[in-house]
């Protein structure tokens, strides 16, 4: 006897089974009297939980399968069959596949977008994010972002990554006013290159209370602005306490490389419920991130312009507060075997751990006795400038051995092609790994790119 389905691969095979339906319909017939017979016919038999899941199979097979059908008809026509009142979640995003379209395609199915979304009152998500396409779908002009402000209240999530069409102007629309309740539940915002002032995020986020995360590369200088400019935001003195509910920080990639000491400090004084931060520091900033109880996340770039030593202040911090973080990630142009010796004692819930130096010095010998990191998977050690020919870190085939004997849940480790290994020693490593069984990979050549994934 055949063996039986799993409930859940049930659910998904009717998914897909639904999906090709409603596109084999769309595209052969564009008859008014079909689309609606169709809309009918899902929205009866349906839950409005399951045409999220068929909303988002149909877009992804129409951009991978039949892009050169795409129309702005046929995607109109298929937001009209498939969006009902009572969806919550609504990911466009998978349009952008379908590739560089033409501004009237844009402008038809926003069109058709905005027709819709007055109905949406339930929807707490919306990813309106193209891929850094020109001119792909789906697109967010100043007429939807009037609409969420004014029909969107439980809205809780808006991503509008690479959407040059937002506006600081347009985002207004999100805030509470008389004639319109406003997007005000809001929690995370997604801005990354719009068309956007670091004055209009800090608008945002001095209006909006309940906001946790906001993407948006200049993020630090709107949160400057929040303390250095008081009395355009309505606070009389630059003291004025914020009490921000801000989980998330991240000003690595402002276009403006300068030390981010009173950035810390009003992230430290306004934002105590940061969970993750990534920033720009000298040794004397990192002090006061002890005041941050909840931070688990942690990447400190020790260059503002220039480069900054790791101090004191740095080992004192991973001294008496290293065991509350799960992540560390340290960006710096010298780095010591002691500073490794501080976080190996210390940081002993680290689960993920990141060192990029141009160089090491092994200032003092690392023993199994000193690394308390037993929780530790992920670990990369690499220079930013590596070459095969060249390596910066005076790390050795020992340093690996060492690290693989005394952290038991280790799974990735990397990249030994800017440590002082040769080849031979590195398949020597594989053939240990494969001979013992560990599932963990090994990181070597220039063809296995770090993605940043590996650092959030």
């Amino acid at each position: 006897m055949p063996p039986r389905r799993q409930p859940r691969q049930l659910l998904w095979s009717c998914i897909s089974s639904a999906s090709e339906m409603v596109i084999a319909q769309t595209l052969s017939c564009s008859d008014p009297l079909q689309e609606v017979s169709t809309r009918k016919l899902l929205h009866k038999y349906v839950p409005p939980l399951l045409l999220q899941d068929v909303l988002n199979c149909v877009l992804r097979q129409l951009s991978v399968h039949h892009s050169t059908h795409a129309s702005p008809a046929v995607v109109s026509c298929l937001l009209r069959i498939l969006l009902h009142p009572r969806v919550t979640d609504l990911k466009l995003s998978d349009l952008s596949y379908v590739g560089t379209v033409e501004l009237e395609t844009l402008d038809k199915v926003e069109s058709t977008l905005m027709q819709l979304l007055p109905s949406m009152t339930q929807l707490t998500q919306l990813d309106l994010s193209t891929h850094r396409n020109k001119i792909t779908l789906p697109s967010c002009s100043t007429g939807i972002l009037q609409i969420l402000g004014r029909s969107c209240p439980n809205l809780k999530l808006l991503n509008l990554n690479n959407n040059n069409r937002v506006t600081g102007e347009g985002l207004l629309h999100l805030y509470p006013a008389d004639h319109q309740p406003g997007c005000i539940k809001l929690e995370m915002l997604f801005i990354q290159d719009c068309s956007v002032e670091p004055e209009d995020v800090a608008m945002l986020i001095h209006f909006f209370p309940n906001l946790q995360l906001v993407g948006y590369k200049e993020l630090g200088t709107s949160l400057q602005m929040l303390q250095s400019q008081p009395k355009k935001f309505g606070r009389k003195r630059r003291r004025c306490q914020y009490n921000l509910k801000l989980t998330h920080v991240d000003n690595t990639m402002s276009r403006v490389q300068r030390c981010d000491g009173d950035i810390v400090d009003f992230v430290c004084d306004a934002c105590p419920d940061i969970e993750n931060l990534k920033i720009r520091v000298c040794d004397e900033d990192v002090g006061e991130l002890g005041k941050l109880h909840n931070l688990k996340h942690l990447e400190l770039r020790f260059y503002t312009g220039v480069h900054h030593p790791i101090s004191s202040s740095t080992v004192n911090y991973l001294t008496s507060h290293g065991s509350q973080l799960s992540s560390l990630t340290i960006f710096c142009n010298r780095l010591y075997s002691h500073h490794v010796k501080i976080i190996a004692e210390n940081c002993r819930n680290l689960s993920k751990l990141f060192l990029f130096a141009n160089v090491a010095v092994v200032d003092s010998p690392l023993k199994s006795s000193c690394n308390k990191l037993n929780k530790l998977e992920i670990l990369i050690a690499d220079a930013p400038r590596r070459t095969l020919a060249a390596p910066m870190l005076e790390l050795t085939i020992e340093t690996a051995f060492f690290l693989i004997n005394t952290c038991p849940h280790l799974q990735l480790l990397g990249n030994l092609i800017s440590w002082n290994v040769t080849p031979g020693e590195v398949a020597q490593l594989q053939a240990v790994a494969r001979m013992c069984n560990y599932n963990m990979t090994v990181i070597y050549t220039q063809a296995n790119k770090l993605k940043d994934k590996l650092t959030d």
